[in-house]
Protein backbone atom coordinates (compact mmCIF):
# COMPACT_ATOMS: atom_id res chain seq x y z
CA UNK A 1 0.00 0.00 0.00
CA UNK A 2 1.54 3.67 -1.12
CA UNK A 3 2.19 6.29 1.49
CA UNK A 4 -0.73 8.33 -0.22
CA UNK A 5 -3.42 6.09 0.48
CA UNK A 6 -2.42 5.25 4.25
CA UNK A 7 -2.52 8.85 4.84
CA UNK A 8 -5.98 9.21 3.03
CA UNK A 9 -7.41 6.71 5.12
CA UNK A 10 -5.61 8.31 8.12
CA UNK A 11 -7.18 11.56 7.47
CA UNK A 12 -10.77 10.43 6.98
CA UNK A 13 -10.69 8.37 9.80
CA UNK A 14 -9.87 11.94 12.15
CA UNK A 15 -12.41 13.46 10.01
CA UNK A 16 -14.91 11.05 10.73
CA UNK A 17 -13.48 10.93 14.68
CA UNK A 18 -13.67 14.85 14.98
CA UNK A 19 -17.48 14.27 13.39
CA UNK A 20 -18.63 12.11 15.82
CA UNK A 21 -16.95 13.67 18.71
CA UNK A 22 -18.62 17.07 17.53
CA UNK A 23 -22.24 15.09 17.40
CA UNK A 24 -21.75 13.30 20.58
CA UNK A 25 -20.88 16.42 22.32
CA UNK A 26 -23.63 18.22 21.19
CA UNK A 27 -26.26 15.45 22.14
CA UNK A 28 -27.78 16.21 25.57
CA UNK A 29 -28.79 19.92 24.32
CA UNK A 30 -32.68 18.27 24.06
CA UNK A 31 -33.22 17.51 28.21
CA UNK A 32 -36.36 19.05 29.45
CA UNK A 33 -37.25 19.86 33.21
CA UNK A 34 -39.33 16.58 33.32
CA UNK A 35 -36.58 14.26 32.01
CA UNK A 36 -35.38 10.98 34.06
CA UNK A 37 -32.15 10.50 33.07
CA UNK A 38 -29.50 7.74 34.72
CA UNK A 39 -25.48 7.94 35.08
CA UNK A 40 -25.79 3.83 35.29
CA UNK A 41 -23.49 3.71 31.90
CA UNK A 42 -19.86 4.55 32.85
CA UNK A 43 -21.00 8.44 34.18
CA UNK A 44 -22.95 9.17 30.85
CA UNK A 45 -25.87 10.81 31.27
CA UNK A 46 -29.00 8.64 29.52
CA UNK A 47 -32.68 9.24 29.32
CA UNK A 48 -34.60 6.94 30.53
CA UNK A 49 -38.09 5.99 31.91
CA UNK A 50 -39.19 7.72 35.20
CA UNK A 51 -39.35 4.01 36.34
CA UNK A 52 -36.60 2.86 35.50
CA UNK A 53 -35.53 1.82 39.24
CA UNK A 54 -32.29 3.13 41.28
CA UNK A 55 -30.17 5.18 40.06
CA UNK A 56 -32.55 7.26 37.94
CA UNK A 57 -33.30 11.30 38.76
CA UNK A 58 -35.55 13.46 37.58
CA UNK A 59 -34.25 16.93 35.93
CA UNK A 60 -36.00 19.48 38.27
CA UNK A 61 -34.55 22.47 36.82
CA UNK A 62 -31.93 23.67 34.35
CA UNK A 63 -29.76 26.74 34.14
CA UNK A 64 -27.04 28.06 31.70
CA UNK A 65 -23.52 27.96 32.43
CA UNK A 66 -21.51 25.40 34.66
CA UNK A 67 -22.15 26.40 38.15
CA UNK A 68 -23.71 23.85 40.13
CA UNK A 69 -23.88 25.57 43.20
CA UNK A 70 -27.21 27.07 41.18
CA UNK A 71 -28.72 23.56 42.21
CA UNK A 72 -28.30 24.53 45.70
CA UNK A 73 -31.46 26.89 45.69
CA UNK A 74 -33.67 24.11 44.25
CA UNK A 75 -35.89 22.33 46.99
CA UNK A 76 -35.70 18.50 46.37
CA UNK A 77 -32.43 18.78 44.21
CA UNK A 78 -30.61 15.27 45.20
CA UNK A 79 -27.61 15.56 42.23
CA UNK A 80 -26.77 17.74 40.28
CA UNK A 81 -25.21 17.57 36.46
CA UNK A 82 -23.10 19.90 34.25
CA UNK A 83 -22.54 19.38 30.73
CA UNK A 84 -20.41 20.78 28.51
CA UNK A 85 -21.21 22.00 24.91
CA UNK A 86 -19.45 23.66 22.37
CA UNK A 87 -19.77 27.11 21.34
CA UNK A 88 -22.15 27.49 24.76
CA UNK A 89 -21.35 28.26 28.16
CA UNK A 90 -22.71 24.45 28.89
CA UNK A 91 -25.93 23.17 30.72
CA UNK A 92 -26.39 22.76 34.42
CA UNK A 93 -29.28 20.46 35.25
CA UNK A 94 -30.30 19.70 38.89
CA UNK A 95 -32.02 16.02 39.59
CA UNK A 96 -33.99 14.82 42.67
CA UNK A 97 -35.85 11.66 42.79
CA UNK A 98 -37.65 10.09 39.92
Amino acid sequence: MSRKVLWGIVAGALVVAGYLYWVGDNRHTDLAVGDCVSTADGGQLDVVGCGAGSGVYKIIAEYDGSDSNQCDAVAGTMKSFVISQSGTGGLVLCAGKA
